[in-house]
C-alpha cells in the first residue's frame, strides 16, 4: 500500500474521530429549541405534516389528549414553527416505536414545548438524557487543538504521525497548485 492510500485512509478515520471527540460547547438540550423568529410564508396544516411524517392523525390528536403537545392538532388550522417543530418532534418518537412509558421516561428531561430540532439532539442512553450534536462547523482550531492535546494525553504517536503525513501532503498540494498558475482554470 502506498503512502498516499495510508494517508487517505487515515483521513477517513481521522474524519469519524474528529467528530467523535468533538467537544459540545453547550450540553443543554434548551440550545436546540425552536426559537420562532417570525411567521411562515406557506404554513402547514397539522394534518400534512402527520401525512409528510407517516403519523396517523389520530395519534397526533392523541399526543395532544395526553399532554405531549401543547396545542390541539384538531383546533390549529396552520402550524406555526414552533407547533411544525413539536409535532414533528414528538410524532418521530411514536414512529419509532416509543409507548407512553417510554415517552415519559424520554421526554422527562426536556422542558416543554417539546418543540427541537431533532437533528440536533440525541439520546444518550447511558447518561438517560438529551444531549447536542456538535457542531463540526464551530470553532474548528479549537477543537482541533482539543484534540491534539486528547492525543497527546494519550500518547497516541500513530494518529499524531498520521496527522503531521496529512499535513505534509497538504502542504506539498498547495506548493504544487501556487507553483503553477498558469494551469488554474484549465481542464
Amino acid at each position: 500500500m502506498n503512502s498516499l492510500q495510508v494517508n487517505q485512509n487515515f483521513a477517513s478515520a481521522a474524519q469519524v474521530a474528529i467528530h467523535a471527540l468533538l467537544p459540545v460547547p453547550d450540553n443543554s438540550a434548551k440550545a436546540a429549541q425552536v426559537i420562532p423568529t417570525q411567521q411562515l410564508f406557506f404554513p402547514y396544516s397539522p394534518r400534512a405534516i402527520c401525512d409528510e411524517i407517516g403519523l396517523n392523525w389520530w395519534a397526533a390528536l392523541k399526543l395532544y389528549e395526553d399532554g405531549w403537545l401543547s396545542f390541539s392538532p384538531e383546533g390549529t388550522p396552520r402550524l406555526d414553527e414552533r407547533q411544525e417543530a413539536e409535532l414533528r418532534f414528538v410524532g418521530s418518537l411514536i414512529l419509532a416505536g416509543c409507548d407512553r412509558s417510554m415517552l415519559a421516561n424520554l421526554l422527562s428531561s426536556l422542558p416543554k414545548p417539546y418543540a427541537y430540532h431533532g437533528s440536533r439532539l440525541y439520546y444518550d442512553w447511558a447518561a438517560r438524557h438529551w444531549r447536542l450534536l456538535p457542531d463540526p462547523r464551530a470553532n474548528r482550531e479549537a477543537q482541533f487543538a482539543d484534540w491534539l492535546d486528547a492525543l497527546v494525553e494519550k500518547q497516541d504517536v500513530g494518529s499524531l504521525t498520521g496527522i503531521v503525513e496529512l499535513a505534509h501532503d497538504a502542504l506539498s498540494r498547495v506548493r504544487v497548485i501556487s507553483a503553477q498558475p498558469e494551469l488554474r482554470g484549465q481542464v
